[in-house]
């Protein structure tokens, strides 16, 4: 049981859900494992087994979920097997060419591709009139957007939330 929350917490950041999201999810989640771990734990207890057994799982588990949190290691994973496709969709946009949306660019599916008015590539996942989640092709310095929340990806793509 323990192992479907760490799961549904890879698989959140992994999808391209915002920062905050993935940190709120891991509460819920670590709150879970916690409690489904001290459940386990009576239970081996009650019934008079080991519970070092039962203490190994939720850990493992409460560990992958915080460092989901910390780090964002799934969307930098995903973002890495996808760079090449987003790399050639950007060059697209930059030169002009229509891109008809949905379209899936690498493991991600993007619903808007366009050219800010500050000459940036912004693939989004999440087009939003009050604020659009999705990547941007800039440097880590200049991300000349209003920011919600920011995850680097590497010198030239940024994951943001627009605020």
């Amino acid at each position: 049981m323990c192992g479907l929350f760490a799961v549904a917490g890879i698989l959140g950041s992994a999808g391209g859900i915002e920062r905050v999201c993935v940190v709120l999810l891991a509460v819920v989640l670590s709150a879970a494992t916690i409690i489904v771990g001290s459940l386990l734990i009576g239970y081996r207890r009650h019934t008079q087994r080991a519970v070092l057994t039962a203490l190994t799982m939720p850990a493992i588990c409460l560990a992958i979920i915080i460092s989901v949190a910390a780090t964002h290691w799934p969307l930098r994973l995903t973002y890495a097997l996808s760079r090449d496709a987003f790399d050639a969709v950007a060059q697209r946009v930059r030169t002009g060419e229509h891109i008809t949306t949905p379209v899936r660019v690498g493991l991600f599916r993007i619903r808007s591709a366009e050219l800010s008015h500050h000459g940036i590539v912004c693939l989004w996942m999440h087009p939003h009139p009050g604020g659009s989640t999705g990547f941007v092709q800039c440097r880590r310095d200049y991300v000349p957007f209003n920011l919600w929340s920011i995850v680097r990806l590497d010198d030239r793509w940024q994951f943001i939330a627009e605020d």
